[in-house]
């Protein structure tokens, strides 16, 4: 049998408004209705950024609405937007805690995926710089000169 983790969510955003340096993929602790949420595939990761507390890495603003078949108990004390603890190497922790004190990157969320035979839960984040607006507005152009191409070369065969 083969196993496999399917893609969730993915920041879309991301991509553009930040310049992408180095890519880690993390495991995320939580909660079992959180999970069942998760695939079911109620989750906003757009504004979510990670950020360091006592050398341990958390994720924050990663909308995880309540799972309409969890108890009424847990729901008066549940937050959507919690921080929730990513899980790594030591080694991953230490690199990137230094990359981003010292030199200003900071790490976002890319994509969420999960394993469907199993309740696992990974995110992939990345160290990212934040791009400016004239760098935005040059890769946007470059896009629709690219798609432009392929539609002309489309139409001409």
């Amino acid at each position: 049998m083969k196993y496999y983790f399917k893609s969730i969510k993915k920041n879309k955003k991301a991509y553009l408004e930040y310049e992408i340096i180095e890519d880690y993929i993390f495991w995320i602790q939580l909660k079992w209705f959180e999970v069942k949420q998760i695939r079911t595939w109620n989750v906003d990761i757009r504004n979510a950024f990670c950020k360091f507390y006592n050398n341990e890495l958390f994720i924050q603003e990663l909308n995880i609405p309540l799972y309409e078949k969890t108890s009424s108990k847990i729901a008066p004390w549940y937050e959507s937007k919690r921080k929730r603890k990513l899980l790594g190497t030591k080694k991953e922790f230490r690199k990137l805690l230094e990359r981003t004190t010292k030199t200003g990157y900071t790490i976002i969320p890319l994509e969420i995926w999960t394993w469907f035979k199993w309740k696992f839960v990974k995110v992939k984040c990345a160290l990212a710089k934040l791009r400016k607006k004239i760098e935005k507005k040059q890769i946007i152009k470059e896009r629709d000169v690219k798609r432009d191409m392929d539609r002309a070369i489309k139409n001409y065969m």
